[in-house]
């Protein structure tokens, strides 16, 4: 029996702890969500083909009920995006320099938020968001990359909205052509 509360208590304790490191007093709060966002160079909201058939559903979770589906050559409208982050990727600071406006240091821990396109990511650094470019050569070393979902918001032509967590079976995304 004393054994059991010595495990028991040891076992408190560890999940106690691991969760508090888990938070990391100096990094951001998750999730984030970047509201608006389309994350790669040249992604725009506007009117969308339909590449392959998706359903589309009343709220950002997949367990939301299907409102509608979408066939294969439909059009429809990218009104708007969220881009979901539950976990941050990381960067080390590799010389000083700058971030947006901001000096860094060598050794420095960037957080990555939101990737916007050509090795540009919302970064964060104690408590502010900057975009930066991460591929600068020898200021940065990308540890991971961070994890996330983007949500679209779609309306259809009957004028019915809902979300979908599969972007990518949609077309016409990029103004720049491709």
């Amino acid at each position: 029996m004393k054994l059991i509360k010595i495990l028991l208590s040891v076992a408190i304790v560890t999940f106690c702890f691991g969760s508090l490191m888990a938070q990391r007093p100096n990094s951001p709060r998750l999730p984030f969500v970047d509201k608006g966002a389309c994350p790669f160079e040249c992604c725009t909201y506007r009117e969308w083909s339909v590449i392959k058939p998706t359903a589309i559903r009343t709220g950002m979770s997949d367990r939301s009920a299907v409102l509608f589906k979408v066939a294969k050559d439909e059009k429809v409208s990218g009104v708007t995006g969220v881009v979901i982050t539950t976990r941050a990727g990381i960067a080390r600071v590799l010389k000083n320099t700058k971030v947006g406006n901001v000096n860094v240091s060598k050794g420095e821990t960037l957080y990555l938020l939101t990737y916007l396109g050509e090795g540009f990511f919302k970064v964060w650094r104690k408590g502010r968001i900057i975009e930066e470019n991460m591929t600068e050569e020898g200021s940065f070393k990308v540890i991971s990359q961070p994890r996330s979902a983007w949500w679209v918001k779609i309306k259809n032509r009957r004028g019915q909205t809902g979300w979908s967590r599969e972007p990518d079976n949609f077309g016409n995304k990029d103004k720049c052509g491709s």
